[in-house]
């Protein structure tokens, strides 16, 4: 038999009402699973075993040639591919200007970054110079500016907080755990202390920020480094999906300022490590507003302001002119460095200053490898999120410039990069937004960029580190809350994810508040087990719906959704949008039985109890199906197209009102002795079998079920327990006189039932291309072909 849908393959053209005036013709014949097979030639895909499998891939990994090799150098040193085809008269002069910019904006970012991360501020600009030269080597994204990094400096002064015995000045630590009540002032001479003891005091060994920052470093390398030879570069990050990065980073937003109160109003407050640290913070917080340092207030205020207003009103205007961005962070460094040592704010007014600055580059130095054991997970979590957000922007930038990064070069690259500067002193780095973004604005078009801002960095360390001795803290401090501006930003994401979607909603709400009143690891955790919970449940439960055929078309569509969808007679179409496996397998069957309105539960399947649906019911004729016989004889209807004008032209009322009326026609054609025996039946019965044949509380819109198409376009993978499901409902249904069909099976889903033995239950002869092609056989089979009947049972 021939399916047909009458029309052409002219162009579709939309008038201003938005009706379609194109039309599509196609003349083809049905198709089962083995007529389209058969037909079209099918070729199983030989799978060699698991025996051929590891012999290929060891050939392949052991096979050598010059070329190979070249290519595999090539690989891991990407800067002997780009560095010989590099153009000085093209490029030289726009990296020059962008890795000056770079460079300068590296500065005061990197000394606040190491304040952040309770370093020392000269370790900035180390982590600015020793990493980046081993990036420019191995490094593939052109655009990416490394270095310090808010976030990760955040999360690496927790550690230093924890294990550190010194504060970056050099004195002992104040750090406790957070269920002290000690209160220390370093800057003034106000101490409330109890008896609690200290974190460093437990430790037989003390250790320097320096020390800490470093051997986190090496840590974080070797994750790296060990992920990428297990060639994990796209999955080292798969499940931080963007609603749980967006309210990780918001949570640690709010640490950051938090972080820096105690620089901005010029108070001393214990630091605490542990869940709802930032609590007990705030709590110290308030208890020291008496404490609060006007000068430093006023000082704080003006930086925010300059900042704030150049930021938000000068730099928008300035760049309708220049591409160069105005470096007011650098100017707020040497106007605060100036005005702090003509006024000498540290002996006048207690204000706190960077203090000593060594020059010259530091040497060399082991780690402390015993400590290696104690920050392992931290340095996974510091990994996981300075690589990927690192490689995200890293994509941004290569798709809009037009190249292409290696994920698992990066992981290298990112990995041999931290282990090196963990020799010098160095704490992880990773790429900031705000100087990726400047680098690429400005016009850098190579690594070259970063090493020229390594050679503005290394006259700083050489030369101009003293200069920057009398620097007023706060100011570092209002960079870094500024800068945060669009972390704060992303508040708006919850907004727009809750009207989306509340389950993406609950992931950003539930990662933010756990990041910001537990912990930072904890948030992430947290928001890594929500968003696992969410994919399960989504999983779990799939989309579903009852499909209704079109009127001489061959669309099906949910009859809940539109009207002109209408169920055929003695058929249920049931629709699955997902894979289908043990999690949803008892949500699949549930939701067939229920949604066609099946019970497998009494001897005989009978219709479940469920109102009268607005969508008449009839049965399919061959020409609204669009069938035409093999002998090229059309098969006449009484369902005409003026028939589909009036159903167009009536309201659900009238639809239901005709639908009464031809039933009450059904039932005045009845002889009396056939009204005789019906009531002579119904009194033979018992109650049970009365109500689930009793004409109130029955679905009489739609006939006795006899075929069940389950639609499975949507159903991307099935595993053993939905095949074990599927050939199960089909001999359930079966011994219920319902025949169960398969319709728009994908080749991978039909080979797993294959190989899982339900194909041979259910026959290929009820697998069908389409639900079209299922309805267009069954219609016929009604109509002229009994023996297919018989075939399916």
């Amino acid at each position: 038999m021939l399916i047909e849908d009458e029309g052409d393959f002219s162009p579709v053209s939309t008038s201003r009402d938005n009706t379609c005036t194109g039309q599509v013709h196609v003349v083809r014949p049905t198709l089962t699973l083995a007529q389209r097979r058969h037909n079209y030639q099918y070729n199983s895909p030989c799978k060699p075993g698991w025996r051929a499998e590891w012999r290929r891939m060891v050939r392949a990994w052991f096979r050598c040639s010059r070329r190979r090799v070249w290519g595999l150098v090539v690989a891991r040193l990407p800067v002997l591919a780009w560095l010989p085809r590099y153009d000085p008269r093209k490029e030289l002069f726009s990296d020059f200007v962008s890795g000056a910019t770079v460079g300068i904006v590296q500065i005061p970012q990197g000394m606040a970054y190491a304040l952040l991360a309770g370093l020392p501020p000269i370790t900035g600009l180390y982590m600015a110079f020793f990493p980046v030269l081993v990036y420019v080597i191995l490094g593939t994204s052109r655009h990416v500016s490394m270095g310090t990094f808010a976030i990760a400096s955040l999360m690496m002064a927790k550690v230093v907080g924890e294990l550190s015995s010194e504060d970056p000045g050099g004195s002992v630590s104040p750090t406790l755990s957070n269920t002290t009540l000690e209160i220390i002032d370093n800057d003034t001479t106000f101490l409330f202390s109890t008896s609690t003891t200290t974190t460093h005091d437990t430790q037989d060994t003390q250790y320097t920020p320096q020390q800490i920052g470093a051997i986190l470093a090496l840590a974080v390398g070797i994750w790296e480094v060990s992920l990428a030879v297990v060639q994990m570069g796209e999955l080292y990050g798969m499940f931080l999906n963007d609603m749980l990065i967006s309210g990780f980073t918001t949570g640690v937003a709010v640490h950051v300022m938090t972080s820096q109160i105690k620089y901005l109003l010029g108070i001393s407050i214990t630091r605490y490590n542990g869940p709802f640290k930032i609590i007990y913070t705030y709590r110290d917080v308030v208890d020291q507003l008496t404490l609060v340092n006007p000068v430093v207030m006023v000082v704080s205020l003006s930086s925010t302001v300059v900042l704030v207003f150049t930021n938000e009103v000068i730099k928008p205007r300035a760049r309708k002119y220049t591409k160069l961005p105005i470096p007011i962070e650098l100017l707020a460094v040497v106007v605060g460095t100036a005005v702090s040592y003509l006024i000498n704010l540290e002996n006048n007014y207690h204000v706190r200053v960077l203090g000593d600055i060594p020059t010259g580059l530091p040497a060399p130095s082991i780690p402390p490898l015993e400590l290696l054991p104690r920050v392992a997970v931290d340095a996974l979590i510091i990994g996981v999120v300075g690589y990927t957000t690192t490689l995200s922007m890293a994509k941004i930038f290569a798709k809009r410039q037009g190249y292409t990064i290696d994920a698992t070069q990066e992981l290298y690259a990112q990995g041999v990069s931290n282990m090196f500067g963990s020799f010098f002193s160095c704490g992880p780095m990773a790429a900031s937004l705000s100087r990726s973004l400047i680098q690429e604005a400005v016009g850098g078009a190579s690594l070259l960029t970063a090493f020229i801002s390594c050679a503005f960095i290394v006259i700083v360390l050489l030369f101009i580190g003293p200069a920057f001795e009398t620097l007023p803290n706060c100011v570092l401090s209002t960079i870094i809350v500024v800068s945060m501006k669009g972390l704060f930003m992303q508040f708006q994401d919850f907004v727009s994810l809750w009207v989306v979607s509340r389950l993406d909603a609950l992931i950003w709400f539930i990662t933010f508040n756990v990041t910001v009143f537990v912990d930072m690891d904890y948030g992430l955790m947290a928001g890594l087990g929500v968003s696992l919970v969410v994919l399960l449940a989504r999983s779990q439960r799939p989309p579903t719906a009852r499909l209704g055929h079109v009127p001489h078309t061959d669309v099906y569509l949910d009859v809940n959704k539109y009207q002109l969808a209408v169920e055929v007679a003695g058929v249920s179409i049931f629709q699955f949008g997902g894979a289908l496996h043990f999690a949803n397998a008892e949500y699949f069957r549930s939701e067939l039985l229920s949604m066609l309105g099946l019970d497998l539960t009494a001897s005989n399947l009978r219709l479940l109890q469920q109102p009268p649906s607005p969508h008449s019911t009839k049965p399919l004729q061959p020409s609204e199906a669009g069938v035409t016989p093999v002998n090229g004889s059309r098969v006449t209807s009484s369902y005409t197209q003026e028939t589909l004008d009036i159903q167009l032209q009536q309201t659900p009322a009238d639809r239901t009102t005709s639908h009464t009326r031809n039933t009450l026609d059904i039932q005045l054609q009845q002889t009396p002795a056939d009204r005789t025996t019906s009531h002579t039946l119904d009194t033979q019965q018992t109650p049970a079998e009365r109500e689930a044949t009793d004409p109130s509380t029955t679905f009489l819109t739609n006939p006795a079920v006899e075929w069940v198409v389950v639609e499975m376009s949507g159903v991307t993978y099935v595993d053993t327990t939905g095949a074990k499901l599927l050939t199960r409902l089909h001999k359930e249904l079966g011994d219920s006189g319902v025949i169960l069909c398969l319709a728009a099976v994908s080749e991978r889903v039909q080979e797993r039932l294959a190989r899982c033995g339900a194909l041979e239950v259910i026959s290929k002869d009820l697998v069908f291309h389409s639900t079209h092609d299922a309805l267009t056989v069954i219609t016929n089979s009604q109509l002229n072909l009994p023996s297919l009947n018989a075939a399916c049972l």
